[in-house]
């Protein structure tokens, strides 16, 4: 995992559900630049990665800068809210793992479902679940694009 980051400024990490618990990802690396790492929780693995190397693509790259309750919308229109994980070292083992001098920070990419629900409401994905939600839902909750540093 540290030579693809090395190699590319950041890696994906891909964590397999199971019956009870969904799929997740995440970013690993761009802690070393100040930067959060990016979380996706209930995709398959090719949808999840393509989510997290475009945004990760987009913060190195770009300096696009991402806040808890930014919304954006993906091109098959779904809805994306940014959300600030609470404890970003215990879902995040490998990332805190290979690079314990920094202090890490990590912003979940919460989706909405086919009828536009998001996962705080009781009819989510027909009340299925299905995406766990790993920190607090910020109050802002607003539409706008990433603002660059």
């Amino acid at each position: 995992m540290r030579d693809l980051v090395d190699r590319y400024g950041w890696a994906l990490q891909f964590v397999d559900g199971d019956r009870v618990r969904s799929p997740w990802a995440y970013t690993v690396g761009l802690v070393r630049y100040g930067l959060p790492e990016f979380v996706v929780t209930g995709w398959e693995p090719e949808r999840a990665g393509s989510l997290l190397n475009d945004t990760a693509h987009g913060v190195a790259c770009h300096d696009e800068r991402w806040e808890p309750g930014q919304q954006f919308r993906l091109a098959d229109d779904t809805r994306v809210e940014v959300v600030e994980l609470s404890r970003p070292d215990v879902h995040l083992t490998t990332a805190a793992l290979l690079f314990p001098e920094e202090r890490l920070r990590a912003l979940q990419l919460v989706w909405s479902d086919g009828r536009r629900r998001w996962p705080w409401s009781a009819r989510f994905n027909d009340r299925r679940g299905g995406q766990p939600v790993l920190g607090p839902r910020s109050a802002r909750g607003t539409y706008r694009k990433p603002s660059r540093s």
